[in-house]
């Protein structure tokens, strides 16, 4: 399971950068809790907004977090946050891929740190799935799988008094077959950001799926992890 992956590597990324004692946290697109429990695990966090889209994430990440009383939890839009200024971390793991407007959006939450504050955001990235845009190419055809940035389309971001760092790397997940693959996408909002294309005929998808376990069912998910830090330069 990548998200299980991508939220330890994120959590220890934030757990090596300079952050204020006892930071206010936000976390966007909490999911199922991955981030928050890693970050509890790494930081002595202040007051901890948890939020995402769907109330049923809350909810499971409510669960998981049992009676912890330093968490809030919110039903939130990561694009159009419903929160004041002043947290000192927000952090999101492979939630903001189903942003539509991603610069937007991260010039959004940016603004809601105090100086000094870092915003982490770990997101997709381009050569995700490259083993699944390879079966369609090896029989001509082209995959309609999303779009994403590349790395340094990401590091060229720039947002107002804010220093950005971007580094990537790779996540290998194994599927048991190609239509067991496909259910995973939407775990990951690959249904957003689709290239134009036609769709497969039936037979023509059969094949791609039969190419593509021929190679392991195996993907990559090219992973970015973006750090804007709010004021001074990353030290």
């Amino acid at each position: 399971m990548i998200q299980v992956g991508a939220a330890r590597r994120l959590a220890e990324t934030i757990a090596a950068q300079t952050l204020a004692p006892s930071p206010a946290v936000l976390e966007i697109g909490c999911g199922t809790g991955l981030l928050t429990e890693a970050l509890r695990a790494r930081l002595s966090p202040g007051p901890m907004l948890v939020t995402d889209l769907a109330p049923a994430m809350v909810a499971r990440c409510r669960a998981r977090c049992g009676g912890a009383t330093d968490l809030r939890f919110a039903v939130m839009d990561g694009e159009r946050p419903a929160a004041a200024p002043g947290f000192d971390l927000i952090a999101s793991s492979l939630a903001a891929q189903w942003f539509v407007d991603l610069p937007t959006a991260l010039a959004t939450l940016s603004g809601l740190l105090r100086s000094g504050g870092l915003l982490a955001v770990s997101t997709l990235a381009r050569g995700t799935f490259r083993e699944w845009d390879a079966a369609h190419a090896g029989l001509g055809h082209a995959a309609s799988t999303p779009c994403y940035p590349s790395l340094a389309e990401l590091a060229g971001l720039r947002f107002e008094g804010c220093t950005t760092r971007v580094t990537g790397y790779d996540l290998v997940e194994d599927h048991a077959s190609g239509p067991g693959f496909l259910r995973s996408l939407r775990a990951i909002g690959a249904q957003t950001g689709r290239r134009e294309g036609a769709s497969l005929s039936a037979g023509a998808l059969r094949g791609v799926l039969r190419r593509f376990e021929a190679g392991g069912a195996r993907v990559t998910y090219a992973t970015a992890t973006c750090l804007i830090r709010k004021g001074p330069d990353f030290t």
